[in-house]
């Protein structure tokens, strides 16, 4: 029995020139959440890697090397390998065994959209774009990976679930930015109380049917496409009112996913919603969606993740809930770069400028200039009461820390929120794009929850005027 078992295994295995002692990772999330992933590693070196990892029939493992990423398309009991030259990995991946064409179409596609498909990236884009702009740029990408595909020589090479695989993402990439751009819009400017309605010209080539398609749900295209569709139109249901109530947000979602979805796109929400909104959303509910959730065939495994993540809410009363949420709404801990942990209560006293950034945020890299240079304009006693203070929500405190060094962020103090978009700062703050920016007043109240950027000369004037406040 155990050898028949790892007979269905997938084995990955392989070589790298000109790697010594550098580590290698493969990370397989069966649940699709970004939650939790099966992580194997290995040091490698001179001898070869191998990884062996039971997965459900099809699954995309995901190989980290250093900064760079091979995404794998695998059938159970596949046996693939992979070369790579660790001085150049995409210009000398090589793939054999199982799935060649199928990976190396994959690695020809992601290099050329990569880009296209890098959701924190896009997501920082729209707030500086106008939608029409927006949607003609994602049709003319979607084009673009619609004729790399059709036009690939080696396409009749391809299986058939590998291609609808590879539609789907093209398909639901194009869906998936076109409903987040009212909601990222929206949720990045706290004075706005409507959620932004698209043009219905925008909407008409929705294809309801296709949402039915329960074989999309490989797709990171898909998924990310179901959330924004359950946000949007329980929205457009709300006459696009933005919820005040999370209770009442979380209870909406889950009627209208419900309604409008298949069962395993059902219960990745129901699990996704749970795990991303249990902490800000009182008991009660959290345990009316968690029992839904239940009721649904096969979700043992969501109700796993859902039950690690928020049991501890699930345990409490409503009224504790809304008590602790009252004494701690105004404070957020974060980690130095020495690696304590402080509160921005240790700030009360000083007016505060946030900055919210990452080091792969072009446009938060392009206002750290004008930062420096609104600092250089304060007086030496102004300083003493002003601190700029730049929190990052990058993926690693490693790429965090490299990046405060080379872009010499020392006028101001450092803080890091492990995570990108799951990050505890990007939950508490309610960030959904970067750059970001918050004024906060001496005695830790938020003044302007969307402040001006350090380009806007009028910035000083705010600060200033804190400054002159008792």
């Amino acid at each position: 029995m155990i050898l028949s078992s790892l007979a269905q295994n997938v084995k990955v295995s392989g070589t790298v020139l000109n790697a010594d002692g550098d580590t290698l990772r493969m990370y397989y999330d069966p649940l699709m959440l970004g939650i939790k992933p099966q992580i194997l590693t290995q040091i490698i070196g001179n001898q070869p890697f191998s990884f062996d990892l039971d997965i459900d029939e099809t699954a995309l493992l995901d190989i980290r090397y250093k900064k760079q990423q091979i995404i794998v398309y695998a059938n159970k009991g596949d046996k693939i390998e992979i070369s790579f030259d660790a001085k150049e990995l995409s210009k000398s991946l090589i793939f054999k065994g199982s799935g060649v064409a199928e990976n190396t179409f994959l690695s020809k596609f992601y290099k050329e959209f990569y880009q296209n498909f890098n959701t924190p990236q896009m997501y920082a884009k729209i707030q500086d774009i106008g939608v029409d702009v927006w949607e003609m740029n994602l049709f003319d990408a979607k084009k673009a990976q619609s004729k790399f595909y059709k036009e690939y020589p080696e396409l009749t090479s391809l299986s058939e679930p590998f291609k609808k695989y590879v539609e789907n993402q093209i398909r639901w990439n194009y869906w998936h930015y076109i409903l987040a751009y009212p909601i990222i819009r929206g949720n990045n400017n706290p004075k706005q109380t409507t959620v932004m309605s698209l043009p219905s010209t925008l909407l008409e080539g929705l294809d309801e049917k296709k949402i039915q398609d329960e074989s999309a749900m490989l797709s990171t295209s898909y998924r990310n496409f179901l959330i924004h569709y359950v946000t949007y139109f329980n929205s457009k249901e709300k006459q696009f009112q933005k919820y005040q109530d999370m209770g009442k947000n979380m209870e909406d979602k889950h009627i209208f996913a419900r309604e409008h979805l298949p069962l395993k796109a059902y219960q990745f929400f129901l699990a996704y919603i749970l795990t991303d909104k249990c902490a800000v959303t009182p008991p009660s509910v959290v345990r009316n969606t968690f029992s839904a959730l239940s009721i649904t065939p096969n979700s043992e495994k969501f109700q796993a993740i859902a039950k690690e993540k928020c049991g501890d809410i699930m345990a409490k009363k409503d009224e504790d809930f809304a008590k602790k949420k009252e004494d701690s709404k105004n404070w957020f801990r974060m980690v130095t770069m020495k690696g304590d942990t402080v509160s921005m209560a240790d700030l009360k006293g000083k007016v505060v400028y946030v900055d919210f950034w990452a080091s792969w945020c072009g446009p938060c890299r392009q206002q750290f200039p004008y930062s420096k240079k609104l600092h250089e304009m304060l007086t030496e006693k102004q300083k003493k009461d002003v601190v700029f203070l730049y929190i990052s929500i990058d993926d690693t405190a490693e790429a965090w820390k490299k990046a405060v060094e080379d872009l010499k962020l020392d006028n101001g103090m450092n803080g890091f929120s492990e995570g990108g978009w799951n990050s505890k700062a990007a939950k508490f703050f309610n960030l959904s794009a970067i750059p970001r920016y918050l004024l906060i007043n001496k005695k830790g109240t938020i003044i302007d929850s969307d402040a001006k950027r350090p380009s806007d000369t009028a910035i000083m004037m705010d600060i200033t005027k804190l400054l002159e406040e008792k």
